[in-house]
């Protein structure tokens, strides 16, 4: 556990430093977890407004106990600092009570740091940190002048020198045993016995009226040690010219800091990349904690780096190291080609043709794109790049009349830039065929519902729907805009000595062509006067459900409405719900995929009189094909057999055989399929293992044509003798 990753902040730095600014100083504000109030040691009966907490960490080595410790404040450090700590130990035994009197010291005067003298005497010109800790003691002090109104500014400044001399120092205890000594913040209790347990309790060797300390316990189990895992979630992103290395703070305890070490001879020789340790800072009003990070920037494009990454605990220690092989690449993107009016050739054929200024080196050649929208959807018509010296491409448009090209250039990286997008049209001259089914009905309200067939050209746009009173008449449009739908709701009046209504349709095309009009449909409107029919306006379907959409009978009587449905094969309708009148749209649930439904709305007004069902329409929910994928996919290496033995979990469907498909990548090299699993199995031994990095994907697959999204995990195995 660190004892400088609980707050973050940023601290101003003396002159004459370069290094980064610090987050690790004010986190003993918050060592609730292991630091103690004692009431009756170390507390002023009277409330004292300059307080300070000491808490204090511990970490069990294979014959020792180490314990850390600090106070929360510059202030209360200074303090401490003259009058020094006392540590006492008492072994707690079971069923035991504690008393007082039962602690013992570890050290028969108080614990402060070395004396000047004796810091130049031990000191070590290549122990920065213990340098870092004895100018933040001994250095040059600020002196401000007595407060005044004048020098409001000076005494802050002194406040700053005196916060900065503080975080120094535990910094530098962060980072070296050594220096942690020499400050009079470390101790090492090598009497201990295994498995025993041990209560360790710190505070300050006299009481003073200057400030107020409390005193800080902690409790250890002597059980063995344990070596600090590497940081987790190793990852690296190729820059140009660079690397960024990308890693998880480790939890529950942060690290103080990192180092990062690169090899060039695939790991035979490592160089440590960072002299001071790589802090990482996230700002108070961040949403989300800072990833650590390093980015170097003096690597050579497709050069193979291997990275080694270790975390510095609060003891100072290194922990074991996580590694990663990396590169950065070119990411210069050639220019982007100039395509010219493309030409029609033939019926259905377009030439495409563009060219390219100051074409470099490493181009690869040219990839063409065709989308029916300027804006978006393109999809590849040449899935390999075409050579460079190839400027014109042609391509057949059977079945459609105009679309979009866009040509990208591609350069030997695999950078990509594209041209702007241009129309192609084709010339069409032939006009739709006249509709066909052309049906109809009238509702008790006058409500008119057609429908037809939706005509075979790809480029209808819709279609005019005209009416008359006499099929002798001249025919009159009902809409000013082409209708874009096979289903027309039109309403007319019934209050009429005009039994009949007569319509005809004509489809339009996307260049206006209009078909010759359709066959008169003629229809009788109703002589009775029940509620009108409501008229279904959308449908809509998923994997799991029926979205219905109507318009309700326009009967001002109208009372509910009656939803029914049937399975398409079967004769009876089923009532599925009772709504009321206003009700235009309905959610049906409690269905089976792959079933063909029919929807039907009968209304019902306030004399029980009963309108005729709705046209109806017709649903199958679809069997989207995805899958669940597996869970608790995981890998362990067994040195034993030198076998990676997979293993998952997942709960197929009901009525459905599955298999897994395992998937397997080395190092970095690309995922390719390895093996097939019955699905009635849930692992997999891998047989065939190498050292380096094993990542392997599953996939689960149907009988019905499912698949699942692949999940991924991975493992480095180390050479061995």
């Amino acid at each position: 556990m660190s004892l400088l990753n609980k707050t973050k902040t940023f601290l101003r730095l003396p002159y004459g430093f370069k290094f980064i600014p610090m987050f690790f100083v004010l986190m003993l504000l918050n060592m609730n977890l292991i630091a103690q109030t004692n009431n009756n040691t170390n507390i002023e009966k009277e409330p004292n407004p300059r307080t300070a907490t000491i808490s204090v960490i511990a970490r069990v080595d294979a014959d020792s106990v180490i314990l850390r410790w600090a106070p929360s404040t510059a202030g209360g450090w200074v303090i401490a600092n003259n009058i020094g700590y006392i540590v006492e130990k008492l072994v707690i035994e079971p069923d035991k009570p504690i008393q007082n009197s039962d602690y013992i010291k570890l050290t028969d005067e108080p614990i402060k740091p070395l004396s000047l003298e004796e810091w130049k005497a031990t000191a070590s010109p290549d122990n920065i940190f213990l340098a870092v800790a004895a100018q933040a003691l001994y250095g040059r002090s600020f002196n401000p002048r007595p407060l005044d109104e004048s020098n409001m500014s000076v005494l802050k400044n002194a406040a700053d020198e005196l916060t900065n001399r503080y975080s120094f120092s535990l910094f530098a205890a962060d980072n070296d045993a050594f220096t942690a000594d020499a400050l009079g913040l470390r101790l090492v209790d090598k009497d201990i016995i295994k498995d025993k347990k041990y209560a360790y309790r710190v505070y300050l060797a006299e009481k003073t009226d200057e400030y107020a300390f409390d005193t800080a316990y902690i409790v250890v189990d002597a059980i063995p040690f344990q070596k600090c895992q590497p940081p987790t979630g190793l990852k690296y992103e190729s820059g140009d010219g660079n690397i960024k290395l990308l890693w998880e703070e480790r939890r529950p305890y942060n690290f103080s800091g990192y180092y990062v070490y690169r090899s060039e001879d695939g790991g035979k020789n490592y160089e440590k990349l960072n002299k001071m340790p790589l802090i990482t800072i996230t700002p108070a009003n961040a949403v989300q904690e800072a990833q650590p990070s390093f980015t170097d920037t003096s690597t050579i494009n497709y050069k193979i780096y291997r990275y080694r990454v270790r975390g510095v605990t609060s003891f100072g220690e290194l922990s074991d190291a996580r590694e990663i092989t990396a590169f950065s690449k070119d990411l210069n993107a050639p220019p982007a080609p100039t395509i010219h009016k493309p030409e029609q050739i033939s019926g259905s054929e377009i030439k495409i043709s563009w060219e390219i200024k100051n074409a470099p080196d490493d181009l690869k050649g040219f990839i063409v794109s065709r989308s029916d929208n300027s804006l978006h959807g393109y999809q590849f018509i040449t899935q390999d790049p075409l050579p460079k010296s190839t400027m014109e491409f042609i391509d057949d448009l059977s079945g459609a009349y105009e679309a979009y090209y866009v040509v990208a250039s591609v350069d030997t990286s695999g950078n990509m830039t594209f041209s702007l997008p241009v129309l192609a049209t084709r010339i069409d001259t032939i006009p739709p065929a006249i509709p066909k089914g052309l049906t109809g009905k009238i509702s008790e309200k006058g409500v008119v519902t057609l429908s037809w067939n939706l005509g075979p050209e790809p480029n209808i746009t819709g279609y005019r729907i005209l009416w008359a009173n006499d099929p002798t008449h001249e025919y009159i449009q009902l809409t000013g805009q082409i209708h874009p739908d096979t289903v027309f709701v039109d309403t007319i009046n019934i209050n009429t000595l005009t039994r009949r209504i007569y319509y005809r349709i004509a489809a339009v095309n996307n260049r206006y062509q209009h078909s010759e009009l359709s066959p008169v449909l003629s229809l009788t409107r109703p002589d009775i006067i029940p509620p009108g029919e409501a008229v279904f306006s959308d449908v809509f379907v998923t994997d799991t459900s029926v979205q219905l959409q109507w318009h309700p009978s326009s009967s001002e009587d109208l009372a509910r409405q009656m939803l029914l449905r049937k399975i398409k094969e079967e004769k009876e309708w089923a009532v599925i719900d009772s709504l009321a009148p206003v009700v235009s749209s309905y959610l049906d649930k409690d269905i089976k995929t792959g079933t063909m439904y029919e929807y039907t709305i009968v209304g019902i007004d306030s004399s029980d009189l009963s309108s005729e069902p709705a046209f109806p329409v017709m649903a199958r929910p679809y069997d989207s094909g995805k899958r669940n994928p597996v869970e608790n996919f995981t890998a362990e290496y067994k040195q034993s057999n030198k076998t990676v033995t997979l293993t998952w979990k997942y709960t197929p469907l009901e009525k459905e055989r599955t298999w897994y498909v395992i998937y397997k990548a080395i190092d970095e090299g690309s995922f390719k399929e390895h093996k097939a699993a019955d699905g009635a199995i849930f692992t997999f031994v891998d047989n065939n293992v190498k050292s380096g990095t094993i990542k392997y994907g599953i996939v689960v697959m149907t009988s019905h044509g499912g698949e699942s999204e692949m999940v991924k995990t991975s493992i480095i195995i180390e050479e061995t003798e």
